[in-house]
C-alpha cells in the first residue's frame, strides 16, 4: 500500500532503524524489491531518478506506481523521486502519483539552495507530499549527478541546522564521506559529524546516500547515530547484471528466463540490505 515517506521515517525514528530506499530502472527491479520486502515484512521506499523518469516516462511510471500499490498488499511503500533538480519534473512526479520528492540543490550556493528548496516544499506540501533536501556535496557518480572527489564537501553542522530551520524539509540528506556509485573501495564515514548533526536535529530523519561503498558495520553504526533512510542503487544494478550474466553462460536466449534470474539476484541483495538496516519484521 502506498504511503508517504514521513510516515515510514517517523516509525524508524521511534524504533531506531532505517528504511531502505531502493532505486529501480524498470519493472523487474520493482518486482524484486517488493517481493523481498513482503518476505521480510519490511517497510519500503522505491526510488526513481531523473534518468529513470526520462527512460520510462511518467505515463509508464504512473502504471508502475498503481501496480506497486496493489502488489505490495499490506507492506507500506513510498514512491520517491530521487535527486531531482528540475521543478517541472517534480510537478510531473506529483501528478503521476509519487508520494515523496527529493530536491537536490547541493550544487547551488547555500542561499539559492535554501530558496529553491523552500519553493519545492511549498509546492509539495500543498498536496501532502514530503520533501527530502540535501546540504553538502556527496561525491561520486549516480547517473546524471556527478561530483568529483575533490569537490565533495562535508555538511557543516551550522549549515545543516540553518538549512532545516529555513526550509522545513521532511528529511535531510547529508554529506559525511560516502560517495555515489562506489563498487570496490570503502568509504570513510565521518561519524563525529553525523553525531553532531543528529544531536542538533534529533527529530529530523537523516539520509545516507552512496551506501554501496560503506561496510555493513559502518551502516549499522550510522543508524545508531541518526540515519533513518539509506539509499541503495549500485548494489542492485550489479546484482541484476550478475544474475543475468550467470544465466547467459548457458546460451539462454529467452528473456523471461534471464530476467527472472536477474529478479532473484536483486531480491537476494535487497533482503540482505533489509536485514542490515533493521527494518525486517516491522510490518505486523
Amino acid at each position: 500500500m502506498l504511503v508517504t515517506t514521513d510516515i515510514l521515517l517517523k516509525d524508524a525514528i521511534k524504533n531506531n532503524y532505517a528504511v531502505g530506499a531502493f532505486n529501480i530502472s524498470n519493472r523487474e527491479f520493482l518486482v524484486a524489491i517488493i517481493l523481498a520486502a513482503k518476505e521480510l515484512k519490511s517497510p519500503l521506499i522505491i526510488q526513481a531518478s531523473e534518468s529513470t523518469v526520462k527512460f520510462l516516462g511518467f505515463d509508464y511510471l504512473k502504471s508502475l506506481i498503481q501496480f506497486a500499490d496493489k502488489f505490495s498488499e499490506q507492506i507500506p511503500i513510498a514512491f520517491h523521486l530521487d535527486h531531482s533538480r528540475n521543478l517541472d519534473m517534480i510537478v510531473g512526479a506529483i501528478r503521476a502519483g509519487f508520494t515523496s520528492i527529493m530536491y537536490d540543490g547541493s550544487h547551488l550556493h547555500f542561499e539559492e539552495n535554501v530558496a529553491t528548496t523552500k519553493e519545492v516544499v511549498k509546492i509539495a506540501k500543498a498536496v501532502g507530499i514530503p520533501v527530502e533536501g540535501e546540504i553538502g556535496k556527496i561525491g561520486g557518480v549516480e547517473e546524471h549527478i556527478k561530483v568529483k572527489e575533490d569537490e565533495a564537501i562535508y555538511t557543516e553542522l551550522e549549515d545543516a541546522a540553518k538549512f532545516y530551520e529555513l526550509t522545513q524539509v521532511t528529511s535531510l540528506a547529508i554529506a559525511i564521506g560516502t560517495a555515489h556509485g562506489m563498487q570496490k573501495k570503502n568509504a570513510k564515514v565521518n561519524f563525529q559529524r553525523l553525531e553532531e548533526i543528529h544531536n542538533r536535529l534529533p527529530e529530523v530523519p537523516l539520509v545516507l546516500h552512496g551506501s554501496s561503498g560503506v561496510p555493513k558495520e559502518d551502516i549499522q553504526k550510522a543508524i545508531q547515530l541518526g540515519i533513518r533512510k539509506v539509499n541503495i542503487a549500485t548494489e542492485l544494478k550489479m546484482a541484476m547484471a550478475s544474475g543475468i550474466r550467470e544465466v547467459l553462460k548457458d546460451n539462454i536466449i529467452e528473456p523471461r528466463d534471464y530476467l527472472l534470474a536477474g529478479i532473484e539476484s536483486v531480491k537476494k541483495e535487497v533482503k540482505n540490505n533489509i536485514l542490515i538496516l533493521g527494518s525486517a519484521s516491522r510490518v505486523k
